[in-house]
């Protein structure tokens, strides 16, 4: 029994692990896809894109975030007591709601582009609004579907549908884009055609998932009838179960809310600077496109600082499931402990990170953005990689110890925060004042979520944040080093793109290695903390116990 129970376990790690590993891999298509987009069509098409994105964003959190986990974990429940109806009728019940909402979503979207359109303070974002309402047709439906997969066990059906609906994303967006970039189509067009890709995503996504359920239902249909049970039972047995469904839907509605709630603070940040910088920026006397060019130049950096964000949360993630169990075992001394390694590594990748791309600002900038334009306004994003990478582990950390609310509740403070100064320093300092109110509020949002993490029984920054003055020391040398390395790169390359991204390859390599190095001379991780690490562990903590021999 123990035996079967550990395999069982076994299962279940690994596939959580394929489901994690997909998700980051479908993540990480989604935030470069971002760079071919500004290369292929333009700042005023990325503008475009990147107002309306963060609005789309928050409609599907909306509609879609806690149901797939609401699927599941109610699934989960009735697979363990071998109730294979009710799981149906969960299913009925998820796909009734959520088709309702996708529905009623795309209609409101689409007719009120116009509308939407307005509030945001420019016409150019109207059609890009109509063609990513599309996708609210499917997604509901792809997340309920995704739900009862993971809810049986199935978690590699999940995992292969959301590569497939990222990988096809990006190739039907470039498609598009370079078809009616062909017929020189206007900005507004070009940025709708690369909306639009999220509606085929989406459709690809949810044709590999009726496929491969629709396959494994006729091989349970054939097994049972070979065993003399002539009629399986069905989703449309289901669905005749009009009570029973209606049961399942207000479960599901109530075990989605409060997903949902804490899920839909992080887009709002996104769409403050959506509702709040085409207007203020509109009030300096240029044009609309105009307005979506430098919309387009700020959005440069946000897919680096994404990516330092979401590497970030999967470390945390990963902890997440020890913690709960260390805090259900009342083991303080444990989740401390846990907290402190998720906080701690975060805390100086994230700022090798920021620091890194600061130096190499003006290389990457033009290494993926063809030209440096904006280079201040790059310098200033890329900080926000610390502070936003702080504010998602502590959200995570957070959840694990049980404090659901205090993250949204801080998030919703940095917006309010961001609001302000965007009012105040936009219509004065710019792009350079977005930046800045961007820095500002997730530092606020960080600082909370430390206080709150510390006060919950993790632990502070006292203990995960030791060493500032040689962390500084490290944090010097490396900046300083990558930068007149970089430039002198740079400069024997005679400039230009190629130039940049040698510059930039050969920055980021030496960044790494120098700082790897001096973390462990100046003693900011132990060769016992690096043993920890998977895979490559025992050899870098090999490596820095003999670099540290002597010291």
């Amino acid at each position: 029994m123990k035996e079967q129970q550990t395999a069982q376990t076994g299962v279940v790690v690994q596939g959580a692990l394929l489901l994690g590993l997909a998700t980051v891999t479908s993540k990480l298509l989604g935030t470069l896809q971002k760079i071919p987009l500004q290369n292929i069509a333009g700042d005023g098409v990325f503008g475009i894109y990147n107002t309306v994105y963060p609005f789309y964003i928050l409609l599907t959190v909306i509609a879609t975030a806690g149901i797939p986990v609401a699927v599941a974990r109610l699934v989960a429940d009735t697979e363990a007591a071998y109730d294979r109806a009710s799981s149906y009728q969960i299913a009925a019940a998820g796909l009734v709601m959520m088709s309702v909402t996708g529905v009623v979503g795309f209609v409101a979207m689409y007719m009120g582009s116009g509308t939407i359109a307005g509030w945001i303070g420019n016409t150019q974002t109207e059609a890009a609004i109509r063609a990513s309402s599309y996708a609210l047709l499917i997604l509901p439906v792809l997340a309920v579907l995704r739900g009862y997969d993971q809810g049986r066990g199935r978690m590699a059906t999940t995992a292969v549908s959301q590569v497939v609906e990222q990988t096809a994303r990006v190739i039907v967006m470039i498609m598009l884009l370079l078809l009616l970039y062909l017929y020189e189509s206007t900005e507004a067009k070009l940025a709708a055609g690369a909306t639009f890709g999220s509606f085929a995503g989406a459709l690809f996504a949810f044709i590999v998932l009726v496929i491969v359920m629709g396959r494994r239902r006729w091989r349970t249909v054939q097994d049972m009838r070979a065993k003399g049970n002539l009629h399986a039972p069905t989703l449309l047995d289901s669905i005749s179960n009009v009570s029973g469904v209606w049961l399942w839907m207000k479960r599901l509605a109530w075990t989605a809310l409060p997903i949902c709630l804490g899920a839909v603070v992080v887009p709002m940040m996104n769409v403050v600077d959506t509702f709040t910088l085409p207007r203020l920026l509109q009030g300096s006397g240029v044009s609309e496109l105009e307005v979506m060019e430098q919309f387009g130049v700020y959005s440069r950096a946000f897919p680096l600082v994404q990516l330092v964000t979401m590497v970030a949360s999967s470390l945390a993630v990963g902890l997440v499931p020890a913690l709960v169990l260390a805090r259900r075992n009342g083991d303080a001394k444990q989740v401390q402990a846990l907290t402190a390694a998720a906080m701690k590594w975060t805390w100086l990748l994230a700022a090798a990170s920021a620091v890194g791309l600061t130096a190499l600002a003006a290389h990457v900038n033009a290494a993926l953005y063809m030209e440096d334009k904006g280079t201040l306004v790059f310098v200033l994003v890329s900080l926000t990689a610390l502070p936003g990478a702080l504010q998602a582990v502590c959200a995570a950390m957070l959840q694990g110890v049980g404090a659901v609310v205090a993250p949204a509740l801080h998030l919703l403070a940095a917006a309010l925060v961001k609001v302000s100064l965007n009012v105040w320093l936009v219509p004065t300092l710019g792009l350079e004042g977005a930046a800045l109110s961007a820095l500002a509020s997730l530092t606020v949002a960080a600082m909370l979520g430390a206080r709150s993490l510390a006060r919950a029984g993790g632990a502070g920054p006292s203990v995960w944040a030791q060493g500032p003055a040689r962390l500084a020391l490290a944090l010097a040398t490396m900046g300083g080093a990558v930068w007149l390395t970089s430039t002198a790169v740079a400069h024997l390359c005679d400039g230009g793109r190629g130039g940049a991204s040698a510059a930039t390859a050969i920055g980021v390599l030496l960044g790494a290695l120098l700082f790897g190095a001096l973390a462990v001379t100046l003693r900011l991780v132990r060769p016992a903390e690096l043993a920890a690490l998977p895979k490559v562990g025992q050899r870098l903590a090999a490596l820095a116990t003999r670099l540290t021999r002597d010291k």
